[in-house]
């Protein structure tokens, strides 16, 4: 319960969702727990839900010239996938053992045609995924490696503790061994 009460808080934090329309909300979402190393969703596969992180950290990849490229990454309360395709674009790996939420993509789309407060918590919803789209391709796709390590570094040191640098190197786009020069560099 307590897990769901931190997802709620984060989600009021996006839109001051009344008791009621939280309630529509989890009421239609399943718990799915997925440990560490599974996936939930494969890219190419049928994927008809819209995913939120409950509880743990996901990462979402795709594949590309014999290479594994790390998309974004998603902790306690995120939504780890906001697009309404039926066919999933990216792989969802579990970083640690994780609880995801899962809303069918149609359901959640008519619960924000009957229910004005969740229509404009999935908007604010968007246009905070949009706006951090958009700082990243206007501000940090054309940094160099160091200037994105040492903004992922400020913007989520938590993710040096919980994710292989494997990981954090494919998200930056270099080696393993450029991120290590990098990092000892910046020490």
């Amino acid at each position: 319960m307590k897990d769901l009460d931190h997802f709620i808080a984060q989600q009021r934090l996006i839109y001051p969702l009344s008791d009621e329309a939280i309630r529509k909300l989890t009421d239609e979402m399943e718990e799915v727990f997925v440990p560490k190393g599974g996936f939930s969703v494969y890219e190419g596969d049928r994927d008809p839900y819209v995913w939120f992180v409950k509880d743990g950290l996901t990462r979402s990849f795709v594949e590309r010239d014999m290479r594994d490229v790390t998309l974004w990454f998603a902790s306690s309360g995120e939504i780890v996938n906001m697009s309404y395709r039926e066919i999933a674009a990216y792989n969802l790996e579990m970083v640690e053992d994780t609880v995801l939420l899962r809303i069918p993509a149609r359901r959640l789309e008519e619960l924000c045609e009957q229910t004005l407060e969740l229509a404009n918590w999935m908007r604010k919803l968007l246009d905070y995924y949009l706006r951090e789209y958009e700082n990243y391709f206007i501000n940090d796709s054309w940094s160099d490696a160091r200037e994105q390590y040492e903004n992922l570094l400020r913007t989520r040191p938590d993710l040096f503790q919980r994710v292989p640098l494997k990981h954090i190197a494919s998200f930056l786009q270099i080696t393993p061994q450029s991120l290590s020069r990098i990092r000892s560099s910046v020490k």
